[in-house]
């Protein structure tokens, strides 16, 4: 009886000891690059080294017809803005970054048609940090926004599978609304830097495809006639493009050919905005946009109705602020990078929210349009909810019930 008790003793010993070492490997784990994705020391002593100066110099990257297509299409195409040998040293830099948890652990195992997914580049790559803060991106954001200031809110890079995706290829369609951390009414812009020649259809068929005018309309997605023929937008583009898009726009994350997409993602919005993003996003979890943006999560410091800006949403034009290229601690005192704890808080006060609300429900509690000034009750992939009835779930996910997400997720699930 004695012995077993002090085997007993000794096994819960080494249990506790194992807890600890587990604990202190899981603490250490969790200060690095790999296991944040972004790197808290903001790309320290990074300068900027390229020339631009024959990029700023084209008169042409940006002019009326531009300017028009963005404000009326949601989708304009910048031509020629780049030569290929700066996009070939962009893509060379990239493909050669190391990888984090963002592609080891949440690509592989979530993002299943990806093969490589990194964010928030622009504190960790010198290079990446150039083009996203110095090029002049940020001007020709500002001029298709029509505004004067500008800040960067993500830079991505975004690698498909192709054909090689365990999970079949769709034009699952979306918008990007779910993911941004600033009122709806807002202005911002995605610009998409492609690595190779691409299009929508084969042989290089993986640029985005999108509804025209889809981004002055969010109250329902766009369904019927209205994805057929000159609704859609197709681009094809040549190395040294660009492809910029409302992020309110119904689009496609890839195009219709299956192919092994290599392309960065500048995100910018207007300064002068303030910091929304909450719970009442869905899903909610290990996914980009909150480990990228969630209060609790993300190491910005920002709560909801906090001005945006500070190392983490960095100005961009009409020119950076030194007093912004700050190591993120130095900014908000004691951040630390994300931790499963506080990801699986959100998502638990994500579930909860759309529970209390009754999204895809018949007693749902949300009816009428809400002003575009001062957010929306709650998001899906399909856009804001404003008619809440009119949502539902599917695979665990809100959807509209006439969005093309709905159609293809049930496609999917069929096969």
């Amino acid at each position: 009886m004695g012995k077993c008790r002090a085997m007993a003793v000794i096994s819960l010993a080494i249990i506790i000891d194992l807890a600890f070492v587990l604990s202190i490997a899981l603490a250490l784990l969790q200060r690095t690059t790999w296991w944040a994705g972004y790197d808290l020391n903001n790309c320290a002593g990074c300068q900027a080294k390229i020339d631009w100066t024959a990029e700023r110099a084209k008169p042409s990257a940006v002019g009326s017809r531009e300017r028009s297509a963005f404000r009326k299409d949601g989708v304009a195409v910048l031509r020629d803005v780049f030569p290929e040998d700066k996009v070939a040293a962009l893509a060379d830099e990239v493909d050669n970054m190391p990888q984090t948890f963002m592609t080891d652990v949440l690509a592989r195992f979530a993002l299943l048609n990806y093969l490589k997914y990194e964010h928030k580049l622009d504190t960790r790559s010198e290079l990446v940090r150039d083009w996203a803060v110095h090029s002049p991106l940020g001007k020709w954001a500002a001029e298709l926004m029509g505004v004067k200031e500008v800040r960067l809110y993500n830079a991505e890079a975004i690698y498909h599978k192709g054909k090689d995706s365990p999970v079949p290829c769709g034009t699952a369609w979306h918008r990007d609304t779910v993911a941004a951390p600033f009122p709806t009414g807002t202005k911002s812009i995605t610009i998409n830097v492609y690595l190779d020649d691409i299009g929508a259809d084969a042989p290089h068929g993986d640029a985005l495809i999108y509804v025209k005018g889809s981004h002055r309309d969010l109250e329902s997605p766009p369904n019927g006639p209205r994805m057929k023929g000159k609704n859609l937008i197709e681009p094809k583009l040549s190395v040294g493009d660009i492809l910029a898009h409302d992020p309110h726009s119904y689009h496609t994350p890839s195009g219709r050919g299956c192919w092994r997409r290599r392309s960065l993602q500048f995100r910018y919005v207007e300064a002068g905005t303030s910091f929304s993003f909450g719970p009442n996003r869905f899903p909610h979890g290990p996914v980009p946009w909150t480990l990228a943006h969630a209060p609790g999560v993300a190491p910005h410091g920002l709560a909801e109705g906090d001005a945006l800006g500070g190392p983490w949403y960095p100005q961009v034009y009409p020119e950076p602020l030194e007093s912004e290229h700050i190591p993120i601690r130095d900014a908000n005192v004691g951040a630390k990078s994300w931790g499963i704890l506080s990801v699986l808080g959100v998502a638990k006060e994500a579930q909860e929210t759309s529970e209390r609300l009754g999204i895809g429900a018949s007693n749902c509690s949300i009816s009428g349009e809400v002003s575009s000034d001062n957010g929306h009750a709650y998001f899906g992939m399909d856009g804001p909810v404003i008619n809440c009835e009119d949502w539902e779930f599917v695979e665990g996910l809100p959807l509209h019930k006439n969005g093309q997400m709905r159609d293809s997720l049930k496609q999917m699930m069929n096969k």
